[in-house]
Formats: structure tokens, C-alpha cells, sequence
């Protein structure tokens, strides 16, 4: 499978397993939170759509603050794109609607994946922005 086919896969697997993590559908323990983020590498950089910067570490300490506090909450993915490739490395693009009671939010992001030392996809940086 080619890197892109790997990094929408991987896209689709993280939205679908986070949205059941939100939503408090999935088994709230330490291997599940594991699964979650095994795709993620230790190098990891999220800026968030408020602007804020989450590493790894930080990743790995907000998963459990938030299971269960969505339970209304559908995920949908559109426009899933691959924008650079090369041998170690896809820069991909995706927009996510999240829909709840409360209200809806929509955003746009760029993900960069890189290739790990097994073959497979890596999630190194994604960055979300507000759609407005």
C-alpha cells in the first residue's frame, strides 16, 4: 500500500476511534488509549484550531480528560487529499464536521506522515484550523 492509501487509512481509523473515545463508546482503559495513539510518533506536534501547541506528552495526558465528555458527538471526515509525497513522508489535507447538540464545528487540516522503520505511517505534525 502507498503512503498516501496509508495516511487517509490512518486519518479514517483516528477520527472513527476518537469520535467513539468522545463519545465514551469504547473501553476506557490503558490498552485502548495505547491503540489510540500507537500512530502517533514521539515526535509528534499538534497545533490546535485555537492556536495552542500539544507534543506527544501532551497528547498523551489530555486523552483521558476527555473520554466520555461528548456522548452526542458524530464525526464526519470530506476531502481527504494527498498534497506531497515522497519515499518517507505524505502531506495530506482532510476537513472534519463535528456535530453535536450544543452546536457544530467544522475544520480544515494538514497532516504530515511519516514512513517508521516498519513500513508503516506515522502521524509527525497535523495542523487544524477553524472553518467559519
Amino acid at each position: 500500500m502507498d503512503l498516501a492509501t496509508q495516511a487517509a487509512a490512518e486519518i479514517r481509523l483516528f477520527i472513527k476511534n476518537i469520535e467513539e473515545w468522545f463519545r465514551g463508546d469504547s473501553t476506557r482503559d490503558q490498552a485502548t488509549a495505547t491503540l489510540l495513539l500507537e500512530k502517533f510518533g514521539q515526535d509528534f506536534m499538534m497545533i490546535t484550531p485555537g492556536g495552542n501547541a500539544m507534543d506527544h506528552k501532551a497528547l498523551v495526558a489530555w486523552l483521558p480528560a476527555v473520554y466520555g465528555i461528548k456522548p452526542d458527538i458524530r464525526i464526519e471526515l470530506h476531502d481527504i487529499a494527498a498534497h506531497y509525497v515522497n519515499d518517507d513522508c505524505v502531506l495530506m489535507t482532510y476537513a472534519e464536521s463535528q456535530y453535536r447538540e450544543e452546536g457544530d464545528n467544522k475544520r480544515i487540516a494538514s497532516a504530515l506522515f511519516v514512513r517508521g522503520d516498519d513500513g508503516l505511517v506515522y502521524w509527525s505534525h497535523l495542523q487544524e484550523t477553524w472553518i467559519l
